[in-house]
């Protein structure tokens, strides 16, 4: 009796199970249970206290801050402010002075724009004219101003009465500079208009177009825009959204008709003479362009400031047959906003004093943690692609190039030749490859299966030689069970975006789904996920609840590389935009060249120098280059890593797959190249933990990359060669 009670009860069970399915569980439930925690930082508050209302001394300045480095005096009547270096007497204004603007041809809406530390532009919210942009300034008649000086800053509020519009900005000072902030407590939209942008300082440190200086931007590695070359005719400007645009939006490529690289970090700087600003966007970044302006576009000077996105204009269908029509979104990007300027002078003004103010700023916040530590020889970053999905004869076949045996036998041909490190990773394990990015597990049976990574694991950590599986956990595939109604990103018209069949996944699922790999793969002795996605694409979700906006993303991406490197050890990025520092081990596709924009003169390895000694990087693998000789000298001038994309077997086979970028990689075919390559990489080995302190362009083919320790590594691109001279501390 007791034996038969206990069946029953067991089939109970069983039977509960399988109408309960717990292994269904939705994506919150999953998330919920990775313990990560998207914590999005509390909004700021505005200033309060009684109004200030400041008199004005003979200048029609009045003091406002102070600090022991810098004064900032405001105009009354304008608000232009002034900040005052105290240690060099240099003044850096908000807008350029009244005899800089004595030869201005600009006039009307222009030269009004030129005179204000802001420049508005709204949008109706009702009515058929809803695209139709407008723009508000500090001269727009009936503007109101209000002004309170706080223990932490001075706080200007300006108000459009007959908008009925009204926003905040506020000033501090650093130790370092300025720090300007729009909170989002101090907007209000009241009546038929609503913001459409910001553009915060907009002449900032306006130069005149003859002098000696340039403008940085943060284009690919980064980029000069110098004084003393012509633009206005190539140009209609600088103007990208930092960490890309929102590739839902089709009227984004509808309006510009390109993708180029996005930009990576939230940076932008001028120089003139021997001062400098750099300025840090530090909240809201991912929602504001990085806009520059050389003379004879919309004044006679140059400029460089953040254009804050609030709404973004759409396209919308009716219908799948019916043309798109354009809308602006109604519900507004409510996010703080945040500048700081760093003001350099001397030898430090220039894009490499720049580059170490940003790396300070990084290390301050806790965004670049503990410098690497030396090595006797540097790291070779070695791909191998397992394989790929191909459809033949109306089925889905796996295609391998390289099982884990050969893998292993690929690792110890090149300790055999001398490399003394590697760095593995394994991409295609998933079962039936990228086929049902669902679906990942068991291992493919074809490349050997749960057995066969184990053996390869333990093989490798005999040999020292830490091994990470790369995978994709950003875009799923839309014929398997993935739910685009309720797991995809949707779009600004509040549609699940799909592109060519497949779906970009919320933050959560994407979280949810890997925190799982990481869970499975730690019990096969796998090192790290290389993460493809998360670190070069960022989008705002635009559920019909409300905007989970990018800063949401960000924590969720960040919580999920802190939990792949508690649990397996490792966790590794493409491209590495900012927002992942502080929580990856290595970055593959570090931006390495310009996107050729007509404004800029001049590509300098400005992102590299701020993480050399923190972070490794490489650039495009060995054997995947377009200019052999230039990229791999670009790497040593850039202080990147060895990187190559490998297969036991000949890529041909890939060619059916979506692996077939891997044009060349036979192993058997690249071992020597890889060798010899790798020889010259490793003589560089003693930089490897060091800081880039200087880079300079010597010649048109020449150039040195100057390390802590006094080293100088002088590439020259026309001899095809690179030489090291020593420093002193050697």
């Amino acid at each position: 009796m007791i034996w038969t009670a206990a069946v029953v009860l067991a089939v109970a069970i069983l039977l509960l199970l399988l109408v309960t399915k717990p292994w269904e569980r939705t994506t919150s439930e999953r998330f919920s249970q990775t313990g990560i925690v998207a914590t999005l930082p509390a909004p700021d508050a505005l200033y309060e206290g009684n109004a200030w209302k400041p008199t004005a001394g003979a200048d029609g300045y009045a003091l406002a801050l102070e600090n022991d480095r810098y004064a900032l005096y405001i105009r009354p009547d304008t608000t232009q402010f002034a900040v005052l270096d105290k240690a060099s007497g240099y003044r850096w204004t908000s807008n350029p002075a009244k005899e800089e603007l004595a030869a201005e041809t600009v006039k009307g809406q222009l030269m009004a724009n030129l005179q204000s530390p802001f420049i508005l532009t709204h949008v109706r919210t009702q009515g058929a004219d809803q695209t139709v942009r407008e723009t508000l300034n500090n001269q727009t008649a009936g503007m109101q101003t209000a002004m309170i000086r706080h223990p932490d800053g001075l706080q200007i509020e300006y108000a459009f009465p007959a908008k009925q519009l009204k926003f905040v900005m506020q000033y501090e000072l650093t130790e370092k500079g300025l720090k300007v902030k729009v909170p989002a407590a101090g907007i209000r939209e009241e009546g038929p208009f609503a913001m459409f942008t910001l553009d915060v300082l907009p002449y900032f440190g306006a130069a005149p177009a003859k002098g000696d200086g340039y403008v940085f931007v943060p284009d690919g590695p980064g980029g000069l825009i110098r004084f003393d070359q012509e633009h206005a005719s190539l140009s209609r400007g600088y103007s990208h959204q930092v960490y890309g645009q929102e590739v839902t939006n089709e009227e984004n490529w509808t309006r510009t008709g390109e993708r180029r690289e996005d930009i990576a970090y939230p940076v932008f700087g001028l120089k003139k003479g021997d001062h400098a600003f750099l300025a840090v966007m530090t909240k809201g970044e991912d929602s504001a362009n990085v806009s520059a302006m050389a003379p004879g576009l919309k004044s006679s000077f140059y400029n460089v400031f953040s254009s804050q996105i609030y709404r973004e204009e759409y396209l919308y269908r009716m219908s799948k047959l019916a043309s798109p029509s354009k809308a602006v979104q109604k519900e507004r990007l409510n996010l703080d906003r945040e500048l700081e300027y760093r003001f350099l002078s001397g030898s430090d003004a220039n894009y490499v004093g720049m580059a170490g103010a940003y790396r300070s700023y990084l290390q301050e916040t806790g965004r670049l943690q503990e410098a690497l530590k030396p090595v006797e020889h540097v790291p070779l970053y070695l791909k191998i692609m397992g394989g790929n999905y191909e459809k033949a004869y109306g089925r889905i076949r796996y295609v391998a190039a390289t099982t884990f045996e050969q893998a292993g036998e690929i690792v110890g041909a090149l300790q055999g030749k001398g490399i003394a490190s590697i760095k593995a990773l394994f991409y295609g394990w998933e079962n039936e490859g990228d086929y049902n990015m669902e679906k990942r597990f068991p291992i493919e049976p074809a490349l050997g299966g749960e057995s066969a990574v184990k053996t390869f694991m333990d093989q490798m950590k005999e040999r020292g030689v830490p091994v990470s599986f790369s995978e994709d956990f950003l875009w799923v595939d839309s014929h398997s069970s993935f739910s685009g109604k309720t797991d995809a990103i949707r779009g600004i018209d509040g549609t699940a975006y799909v592109d060519e069949g497949w779906y970009i996944a919320k933050p959560a699922y994407t979280a949810a789904a890997a925190a799982e790999t990481v869970d499975k793969l730690k019990k096969l002795g796998v090192a790290g996920i290389h993460f493809s996605g998360i670190g070069e694409m960022l989008l705002n979700d635009y559920e019909p609840t409300g905007i989970q906006t990018r800063e949401y993303a960000k924590t969720v991406y960040d919580g999920l590389l802190k939990y792949t490197r508690e649990g397996l050890g490792s966790a590794s990025v493409n491209q590495g935009d900012a927002y992942v520092l502080g929580q990856t081990d290595y970055i593959d596709g570090l931006p390495s060249e310009s996107s050729y924009d007509f404004m800029i003169d001049e590509t300098v390895p400005f992102y590299p120098m701020v993480l050399h000694g923190f972070v490794p990087y490489t650039f495009g693998d060995g054997n995947l280059r377009d200019d052999e000789d230039a990229e791999f000298l670009r790497a040593i001038e850039y202080g990147a890593l060895p990187s190559f994309f490998v297969t036991h077997d000949d890529s041909r086979k890939l060619k059916d797959t979506p692996s077939n970028f891997l044009y060349s990689s036979r192993f058997d075919k690249w071992e020597r190249r890889i060798t010899e390559e790798y020889g010259k990489f490793d003589s560089l080995s003693k930089l490897y933990a060091q800081k880039i302190t200087g880079h300079e362009k010597l010649s048109d083919q020449r150039y040195a990359t100057t390390y802590e320790d006094g080293t100088r590594v002088i590439v020259d691109y026309g001899t095809k060669d690179f030489t090291i001279e020593k420093g002193a501390e050697q």
